[in-house]
């Protein structure tokens, strides 16, 4: 009889896992895709980040806890990461001072904001997501996270003024980051479109 109960709760994260690889794949891939930079990377991001929900045989069961859990281990994954990259000296190849030209096409947009995303430090590049893409508060991201609040407005405030100042505008208030504020916040390029 145990063996039965075993199945069935390998079958229900199995059928978690279809479903969420089914309706959320591709929300979940360029969500990693935005945090990793590349096509490659995400691919491992995205992959560490399923096994870690669902090693073991078991996994969340829901739908929606499965796809926050995955988001998570993603933020986590990359984190985790940097760390041990950290560990290591490795040179820093961005140009800092550089200004991107102003895009006025969306792909244009859309390309020029996920470069400059892409040019942060992962800690950084992972809280300006989750308030940015995901519309988190910084309380909301520090409690994900696992650091302080003024922590996180402190990534958010140095991620805003490099952004501004190695790719122009994208419609982000510095204030905002100081204050971590509880609305969603779209950001787009200054003229541009979303």
């Amino acid at each position: 009889m145990h063996a039965t109960g075993s199945g069935d709760a390998v079958s229900a994260w199995s059928d978690t896992l279809d479903a969420l690889m089914r309706e959320r794949g591709r929300a979940l891939y360029g969500y990693a895709f935005v945090l990793a930079g590349s096509a490659d990377a995400a691919d491992d991001l995205l992959q560490e980040a399923l096994v870690r929900a669902f090693k073991r045989g078991r996994g969340p069961e829901s739908l929606e806890a499965a796809h926050a859990y995955v988001k998570r281990a993603m933020q986590t994954a990359l984190i985790d990461a940097h760390r041990r990259a950290s560990a290591r000296p490795q040179r820093d190849h961005r140009e800092a001072d550089r200004v991107a030209p102003d895009p006025t096409g969306a792909s244009s947009t859309r390309d020029a904001l996920l470069q400059a995303v892409q040019s942060l430090p992962p800690r950084e590049r992972t809280c300006v997501v989750m308030r940015y893409f995901d519309g988190l508060s910084s309380t909301a991201i520090a409690a994900d996270l696992g650091l302080s609040a003024g922590t996180v407005r402190g990534y958010l405030s140095t991620a805003i003024a490099t952004l501004q100042r190695t790719y122009g505008d994208f419609g982000l208030d510095p204030a905002d980051a100081l204050e971590g504020g509880d609305e969603h916040v779209v950001i787009m390029t200054k003229g541009g479109t979303r």
